[in-house]
């Protein structure tokens, strides 16, 4: 701290300030002024030892802490801090674990080789912290891109729906490039994966490349994309894929096994995976790579041959409490392949009955009973819409029976007493199948509940990353919408690892969103109230930014420091 005066020659006079020097993000030393004092001439005139009283003041200060000396500034420029600008520093927590998988580096080399003329990085890094912190469409995070604390580059609106293109041609490369920088700095332990499906849905009705009508898990009427979904032992995605929405859940799996097996390295793995992807093609090529899976198997529609392997209750093995039960049952499986050849795996059947599970089935089912007493003494009934769920039971009779009469004006329907009570004497029961013979019960039953990893995943994905509704349109665009999707779920997964500890994404989120900043004027930053959440990310990331009030230069070098 030091007086500085500087003569103003209008006034044939001079100002007296109290100035202190810094260094900027340049490493530049430079002044700045913390106090003024007015003019020299009045100072002089009413006490001839002003400026040496003045000096011993600046160093009385320069003794006291940095937030005693931004109070006083402070206090001279009384603002309304409601009023100030708010900028988010949060981002910067995945930013280091963005630059510690070298994207940048990736997209420089990128963007030299396909001599991109905008900053492709910095579009990216915007793109996936917003929508890891405040999703919103392209244009809503353009026109927000000054809520973070950092500085841009110029480009355009423009520039940004351009770069979705790019993000869609390298989002192969891109994947590939994670998954080998994550095997680098943590390890990745892929012996076990976890695979399923799901969609997202448009606002717009218009049905077109990846934009087609499917089954959609919201039961929406307009298109859906459908996304297959790889993560390891972890949680932690491996890559994913994107297909149109009219295309078969069972037909997702092999085309990205096939990629990763091929590309990615994997060895030896065991896939887990729910009944959608329980086909014959699936298994048999999954069997032929000498290669596991632990698949969840239908039982109602497979038939009767199943139905009686589960419901005979020889070799089944109770829990002590009564309320479990399971049993292994080896088999040899023929398969068909596309092709129309067969194929023959070795297989455990693994039955199971839970009372949790019957209850839940039970209570599913509602009172099918009395809705069911209804239609056998009125079939005409089965053809409105409350015969959902109850016409299985029934079948056509094209025959009168009493008299051996053709019906042939309509057909009539008979009631399947047997089928309906071998469904209900089936509630409880489920399967899981799997060519690891090695395998005890409550080890696959383990590896089987784990796919709640991944659904965990996809929930994030539509809700804290708001990736549904999507708002871009070709398929370009609507490939480099979810590659930002992805990224910021992968920095989320990895946030929680660095953490030790599973915190949800959403609480994450809300503690990230919360490290921001008011800038009093161009030197002087105030920080907001953060969570307790906050400051364990802190602690993990090695810093402390547990101040009120913080001069621009040293948060500059604090955030530089978490960045590296």
């Amino acid at each position: 701290m030091f007086v500085k005066t500087v003569f103003i020659p209008k006034l044939n006079d001079s100002y007296v300030y109290l100035a202190e020097g810094y260094r900027d993000s340049k490493n530049k030393v430079k002044h700045r002024n913390i106090e003024s004092y007015g003019r020299l001439s009045l100072l002089l005139d009413k006490d001839p030892e002003a400026l040496d009283r003045l000096e011993e003041r600046a160093a009385q200060l320069s003794e006291v802490t940095e937030e005693a000396i931004i109070q006083l500034s402070i206090n001279m420029n009384t603002l309304d801090e409601q009023n100030l600008p708010r900028q988010n520093y949060g981002y910067v927590f995945l930013q280091a674990l963005y630059n510690e998988l070298h994207i940048p580096e990736f997209l420089s080399e990128y963007q030299t080789r396909t001599s991109v003329q905008y900053p492709l990085n910095e579009i990216l890094e915007l793109l996936v912290y917003s929508r890891a912190l405040n999703p919103s469409s392209k244009k809503r995070t353009y026109e927000d891109k000054g809520n973070y604390f950092f500085e841009l580059p110029d480009f355009s609106l423009d520039d940004v729906y351009r770069s979705l293109t790019h993000l869609s041609s390298m989002k192969d490369e891109l994947t590939l490039h994670l998954h080998r920088r994550i095997q680098e700095t943590r390890g990745r332990d892929c012996s076990l994966v976890f695979y399923d499906v799901t969609n997202y849905y448009f606002e717009s009705e218009n049905m077109e490349g990846l934009r087609q009508k499917g089954v959609s898990k919201e039961n929406r009427e307009t298109g859906i994309v459908q996304m297959g979904l790889f993560i390891d032992n972890e949680g932690i995605p491996i890559t994913y894929e994107l297909f149109p929405g009219n295309t078969n859940d069972m037909s997702t799996m092999r085309p990205i096994l096939e990629k990763i097996k091929k590309e990615y390295g994997l060895g030896k793995i065991t896939i887990v995976a729910d009944k959608g992807n329980n086909t014959g093609e699936n298994l048999a090529y999954i069997d032929n790579e000498d290669d596991y899976y632990i698949i969840s198997q239908r039982i109602r529609a497979r038939g009767t041959e199943l139905a009686n392997i589960v419901l005979d209750q020889e070799d089944y093995e109770w829990n002590s409490e009564g309320n479990f039960k399971s049993k292994s049952v080896e088999r040899d499986r023929v398969v068909k392949r596309s092709n129309g050849t067969s194929y023959t795996i070795t297989e455990h059947l693994l039955c199971f009955w839970s009372q949790k599970e019957e209850n839940y089935q039970r209570a599913k089912r509602g009172h099918l009973d009395e809705r069911i007493e209804k239609f056998i003494e009125n079939p005409a009934l089965l053809n409105a819409s409350n015969s959902f769920g109850i016409k299985k039971y029934f079948k056509k009779v094209m025959v009168d029976k009493k008299t051996g009469e053709v019906l042939r004006a309509k057909a009539a329907y008979e009631f399947n007493q047997e089928k309906y009570e071998r469904d209900l004497a089936l509630d409880g029961y489920y399967c899981i199948v799997t060519n690891d013979l090695s395998l005890e019960p409550l080890d696959i039953i383990h590896h089987y509940h784990q796919l709640s990893k991944i659904e965990e995943l996809f929930k994030v994905t539509k809700t804290d990353l708001e990736g549904r509704p999507v708002f871009v349109w070709t398929d370009e665009h609507i490939k480099g919408h979810f590659l930002t999707c992805y990224l910021a779920l992968v920095l989320y997964r990895l946030l929680q690892k660095k953490l030790d500890k599973p915190y949800p994404v959403h609480q994450l989120k809300e503690a990230l969103n919360l490290a921001s900043i008011k800038e009093m004027n161009q030197e002087i930053y105030i920080f907001e109230k953060r969570s307790p959440l906050y400051y364990v990310i802190e602690q993990h990331f090695g810093i402390d930014l547990n101040r009120k009030y913080m001069r621009k230069e040293k948060l500059e070098r604090k955030l530089t420091n978490i960045r590296l």
